[in-house]
């Protein structure tokens, strides 16, 4: 089920060339919204338009936003681009994209290989705001190091809605960005998490990929029920084809649910249940009693009997993110609020970056 009203629109401020923050006149508390370009075309002030007020209604993790389903006073909208690719398909706001596997793309002939990762590391975050941190630790540790981030459907569909990858590419901190699945408006359009990644390490010859979704990870409170678990069997498809897979932990002892305290049981459970290939385990050297209290989380899931355990320090993530002068957040927490979200996203860049010096 969905809600929307009628609106009138009586500002606008452009984000980029895809996304506009409109201000609405709306019988709602929330009066504002987005509006993405190529889906809804262009906006003047004064027009009527019809709004998806779902997420606000619900008050869900969206930032305060409606949606703009439609410009009643702009009827009428043409495609362009090649390609006859569709995402959000059979939906009325299904998309027309260019796939770089299809007939007329100028990559097509690359994806008739099977996809090589030869040793390639692949880092995986279940949480969209790892990716800013992760990709400034690179390049302040590897300057002319290439990443493409692949974004998966499992958090928010347009790339574009991502203020993140806005603020990376605009920095030059991220090379490319690989949309798949429903999840759409990336520098480059694939089918799936294989092609995604040929595209990524094979044609456009990326040292590292991140793969991660957008904003907006759902969790429902129980063991699986979260839109992460997919990255376990991600991970077990890239170790199973010759990859290195490093799975990001998401720890936190500044989150108040128990569930997350720690090692989050999202993390656990993953590395429990799903994943079952050989992968390290790599966590920030903390205070001994944080030490205590994740290694008797890991200890009684049994996976020190399961997966090597590396220690690094990662508190040099820090002087990354000073030297860019960037201060992001997580579930609302900064750095200086949540310190070892941070440095477990430095011990895994500083790991991941010592094997690619082999």
């Amino acid at each position: 089920m969905i809600e929307y009203k009628a609106a009138k629109v009586m500002d606008i401020y452009p984000l980029d060339e895809n996304v506009d923050e409109v201000i609405l006149d709306i019988d709602h508390s929330c009066k504002k919204a987005y509006n993405y370009k190529n889906m809804t075309g262009s906006l003047d002030i004064g027009d009527r338009v019809l709004v998806n007020t779902t997420a606000c209604s619900l008050r869900l993790g969206t930032g305060g936003y409606h949606f703009i389903i439609a410009n009643l006073d702009n009827l009428e909208k043409q495609m362009g681009n090649w390609g006859h690719g569709m995402k959000l398909k059979y939906t009325p706001q299904q998309v027309h994209v260019s796939f770089c596997e299809e007939e007329d793309s100028p990559y097509h002939s690359l994806f008739q290989n099977r996809l090589k990762l030869q040793d390639k590391i692949i880092y995986i975050g279940e949480l969209h705001s790892m990716l800013l941190p992760l990709c400034a630790y690179f390049k302040y540790n590897k300057k002319n190091i290439k990443i493409a981030c692949i974004v998966t459907d499992h958090g928010a569909l347009p790339v574009f809605f991502s203020n993140n990858i806005r603020l990376l590419k605009s920095l030059e901190l991220l090379d490319a960005t690989i949309s798949i699945g429903n999840a759409y408006g990336g520098d480059y359009e694939c089918v799936n998490i294989y092609t995604g990644l040929q595209m990524a390490l094979n044609v456009l010859k990326a040292d590292v990929a991140v793969v991660t979704m957008g904003p907006g990870i759902m969790g429902t409170g129980s063991p699986f029920g979260f839109s992460g678990l997919e990255m376990g069997f991600y991970i077990n498809f890239i170790k199973n084809n010759g990859g290195e897979p490093l799975y990001i932990p998401r720890i936190s002892f500044k989150d108040p649910r128990k569930r997350h305290y720690g090692i989050s049981h999202h993390t656990l459970n993953v590395l429990s249940y799903i994943v079952d290939v050989p992968v390290p385990i790599v966590l920030p050297i903390m205070e001994k009693g944080k030490i205590n209290f994740v290694m008797k989380q890991l200890k009684k899931y049994k996976l020190t009997d399961k997966y090597p355990i590396i220690f690094k320090c990662g508190r040099d993530i820090v002087d990354s993110l000073k030297y860019f002068n960037l201060n992001p957040s997580t579930m609302g927490r900064t750095l200086s609020e949540d310190r070892e979200f941070f440095y477990t996203l430095g011990a895994v860049g500083k790991y991941g970056l010592s094997l690619l010096k082999k």
